[in-house]
């Protein structure tokens, strides 16, 4: 059984092709920790030295966490994990009792050595049983104007895109806008909703009802109201026609049942830094498909690394109905090659082993901490 070599520690800090505007942040640049995991003491089947790569991104309104404190968090992890067979340390990481923002990056890492060093793509280590190695992606329009609302509107549907993510504000002009577009979208193209919990119960119900009457497609509305308003997002479930995400009121497991067993939402959004890493993940989906109920997965600021294993995880598990992983349509130069080939609305999975990236050393973007 091979063991852990050596945990490396990477920050990565890179601009946003645009800014990234919601009612909770406006982000201009991506900041993550990435780390390289690599094996040693190979056996038969393993590949000596195999490494694999994880991400922790940086999203403090939601996590709570910065750099400074994932970092060392991580780092603690790097000497609890060396010299662990790899069995031993993925039981260590999976079970850590308290949530980390990094927790996701060092296992999604672990878990691609385990698979690279055996040669099994990621879904096929993971026993996960989706066949497609193509996804239909969304992509997201930030909180703006009206005129740049239309403007950019246009600039994906021109791109192929057939699903649009509008992030919203509590302004009483918000629907307006986004009612304004009706005659631009072809028939073919479905939107999403997503006030990141900035309505109230009052104003949820409000603009539902408008959004009911319009003429476009409508998926699904994410977190309308606070997260801890859940009997008020239980009514507004019962009462509408548009299906309800519940994405910032769920991280781990436990939340998930809570959700799905109260039937406060129609589906929920499973992210990587909010659940702790894809084991979690597959078992909040596996659980809400035994309970009938689908999953969209989603991501935050986030290069190819994580956008990789979540696009893995989402082609293998069969109840999730919606991805959101539009990461790469705002960076240029990510660090990395291979992983998914992501644009104008569509993901292609790896071919090559584990999550099929190499790391390009030279980018400016990438400084070591460890």
């Amino acid at each position: 059984m091979p063991k852990i070599k050596e945990l490396r520690i990477f920050k990565l800090q890179m601009p946003l092709i645009r800014p990234l505007i919601t009612n909770i942040r406006t982000s201009t640049d991506l900041h993550s920790l990435i780390f390289q995991l690599e094996l040693t003491d190979g056996t038969v089947g393993y590949t000596d030295g195999t490494v694999g790569y994880g991400e922790a991104a940086e999203n403090v309104k939601l996590t709570g966490e910065n750099l400074a404190t994932m970092a060392t968090y991580a780092q603690n992890w790097a000497v609890e994990l060396k010299g662990l067979e790899v069995a031993v340390a993925l039981q260590k990481i999976t079970h850590e009792p308290t949530y980390h923002a990094a927790r996701y990056g060092i296992e999604t890492a672990l878990v691609d050595a385990i698979a690279r060093a055996q040669q099994l793509a990621m879904r096929s280590y993971l026993k996960l049983p989706g066949t497609s190695m193509t996804l239909a992606d969304d992509t997201t329009i930030s909180i703006m104007d009206t005129a740049a609302t239309k403007a950019a509107t246009q600039r994906v549907i021109a791109a192929g895109y057939k699903h649009i993510k509008y992030k919203v504000s509590d302004a009483p002009s918000e629907i307006d806008r986004i009612l304004s577009i009706q005659d631009l979208l072809p028939e073919d193209v479905t939107l999403r909703i997503d006030p990141n919990q900035t309505w109230s119960y009052a104003a949820a119900v409000t603009a539902m009802k408008r959004l009911q009457q319009a003429t476009f497609k409508l998926a699904f509305i994410e977190q309308p109201v606070p997260v801890g308003q859940l009997e008020a997002l239980r009514k507004l479930r019962q009462n509408s026609s548009i299906p309800i995400v519940a994405d910032e009121a769920v991280f781990g497991f436990t939340d998930a049942q809570q959700i799905i067993l109260g039937g406060y939402a129609d589906m929920i959004n499973i992210k990587l830094i909010k659940c702790g890493g894809p084991l979690e993940a597959i078992k909040i989906a596996n659980f809400a498909a035994e309970h009938h109920a689908n999953c969209l997965f989603g991501c935050t600021a986030e290069v190819n690394v994580a956008l990789t294993m979540a696009a893995c995880l989402s082609a293998g598990l069969k109840n999730v109905k919606y991805i959101d992983l539009d990461g790469l349509d705002y960076i240029t130069a990510p660090p990395f090659t291979g992983g998914i080939i992501s644009g104008n609305g569509q993901i292609t999975l790896p071919r090559a082993p584990g999550l099929g990236l190499d790391l390009v050393a030279d980018s400016t973007y990438l400084s070591k901490i460890l």
